[in-house]
């Protein structure tokens, strides 16, 4: 997971580029990273690039993410999830959560 705050669009939004496999090995590493990121932003876009793999731990994780962001009156948008990746939250209704665009450029001008 990496962390960086992107101003382009006059709003301080928080980008978090997810890699490998999201799951119950480094799910609670996600919710920690979040608590500390949230110092900086309180509007995330995460991008699912790179992100190969996620099961439910990291879908909880991520479902966490945003009910933490919701309550700092923030945002959390998804962005470039692959097959697999999209599969998962089609499967357990949790695309219905969020919003979710093909690429990490539209997700950070929705806002």
């Amino acid at each position: 997971m990496i962390f960086h705050v992107d101003a382009s669009t006059g709003k301080t939004l928080g980008i978090v580029d997810l890699s490998g496999r999201l799951d119950a090995a480094n799910s609670s590493e996600l919710l920690k990273s979040f608590a500390v990121w949230q110092q900086q932003a309180n509007m995330f876009v995460f991008n699912c690039t790179r992100l190969d793999m996620i099961d439910s731990s990291g879908l909880g994780a991520i479902v966490a993410c945003l009910r933490k962001a919701l309550e700092k009156n923030g945002e959390l948008k998804l962005a470039a999830l692959n097959q697999k990746v999209s599969m998962v939250f089609e499967l357990t209704k949790a695309k219905k959560l969020f919003s979710i665009f093909p690429d990490t450029g539209s997700a950070i001008q929705s806002f």
